[in-house]
């Protein structure tokens, strides 16, 4: 997935919703490979890295979910000089 930043964030980032795309298919692929990991060394390296990988998706999901607030309030601000 190769997206240019257009530069106008205002509810569309776009490297965001690029990082939160990867997030999910790492977390897909890891726990595809897993569920099929019959060496538990490894199986225990790939939950580590699907539990690391969800706290980074949540982390960019509540990060967006600041910033569409932010941009509801500005909106909220300029429509009130409008």
């Amino acid at each position: 997935m190769n997206t240019t930043c257009v530069h106008s964030c205002k509810g569309l980032c776009s490297a965001l919703e690029v990082a939160e795309h990867r997030e999910q298919e790492a977390i897909r692929e890891y726990t595809k490979f897993a569920a099929g990991c019959d060496y538990p060394d490894v199986r225990a390296i790939l939950d580590e890295l699907i539990v690391e990988r969800e706290k980074a998706l949540a982390f960019i999901r509540e990060k967006r979910e600041i910033l569409t607030v932010k941009f509801h309030a500005i909106d909220r601000i300029n429509d009130s000089f409008a």
